[in-house]
């Protein structure tokens, strides 16, 4: 039997989809997908068009429904938007797209998703980019977890506070943030797998969807993610369909996404598997050749 919290997010629920210009009685089939860190995802029919309602109770993810906006307004791919409020967003449902599905895990191994798929972040990018240069509102950043006081962090969770690598590190941060800076700013999507992908059924199209991670950065911050989990074909063809490869960007992403990946590691009470491979090259001296290298 549900609480009195499930109660509360129901009664919430219908308060947005009363904003929205719902009415109540035209509301079927409403049910639960998802309840996940205050983000709640409903799907319903309303007039008999299938709808998924994303209801974030908390405000640091409501970022997410000015994401959509501004990638509507830019003309880059999304799931439709059909309404929403401050707190709330109002999605096509895609298990009943005519058009679209879900991602797959197959997909990550398919060449013609992965053409697809480089097409949309190559129009993100170049139109993300552009944007930037005309705004100045402050969006997520990865690189904002470079701080001394994170380093500190990581140092002391890891046990390797006697490294050599954090000593030139410390002492050329300021240098890495201004060889950063040389790099042109875009909207990096960040958070790639196939759970959060969308494909048309003829795989012609293909585009990311949950952008609670999308913040800035640079191009290959987002080729190296979406790299990371695609086939070594699907790679290939990924970087092929994206165009040219920055190399410099490629040398200074190698040490930003370890030390980011090392800073939201130790964040957790536990530190995850999934970051055991930036801690290695804390101890093989790897990152400290990185370092070096881009300096």
């Amino acid at each position: 039997m549900k609480g009195s919290g499930y109660l509360n997010v129901l009664k919430h629920i219908y308060e947005e989809l009363s904003l929205l210009g719902l009415f109540h009685d035209k509301i079927n089939d409403l049910e639960e997908i998802r309840d996940k860190n205050g983000i709640y995802l409903y799907r319903m029919k309303y007039n008999g068009k299938h709808l998924v309602i994303k209801y974030f109770e908390k405000d640091e993810f409501r970022r997410e429904i000015e994401y959509y906006k501004i990638l509507k307004n830019l003309n880059i791919p999304t799931i439709e938007v059909v309404g929403y409020t401050e707190n709330t967003l109002l999605l096509e449902d895609l298990d009943r797209s005519l058009y679209y599905r879900l991602g797959i895990e197959s997909d990550l191994s398919d060449i013609e998703v992965a053409k697809a798929l480089a097409l949309w972040y190559k129009k993100l990018h170049h139109k993300g980019a552009k944007f930037l240069k005309n705004n100045d509102r402050r969006f997520y950043k990865e690189t904002d977890y470079i701080t001394k006081e994170n380093i500190e962090l990581v140092m002391n969770k890891t046990n390797t506070k006697d490294n050599k690598v954090w000593k030139l590190l410390i002492d050329n941060l300021d240098l890495m943030f201004l060889k950063i800076k040389e790099f042109e700013e875009t909207f990096t999507y960040n958070d790639f797998y196939w759970t959060n992908l969308v494909v048309s059924k003829d795989k012609k199209e293909a585009f990311m969807f949950d952008y609670n991670m999308l913040g800035i950065g640079f191009r290959y911050n987002d080729v190296r993610n979406v790299c990371s989990s695609l086939s070594d074909e699907a790679s290939k063809i990924f970087i092929k369909e994206y165009g040219r490869i920055n190399q410099e960007e490629k040398d200074i992403d190698d040490v930003i996404s370890t030390l980011v990946s090392l800073a939201q590691a130790c964040e957790r009470d536990i530190f995850p598997k999934w970051a055991q491979e930036a801690l290695d090259k804390v101890n093989n001296g790897k990152l400290y050749n990185e370092i070096l290298k881009i300096l």
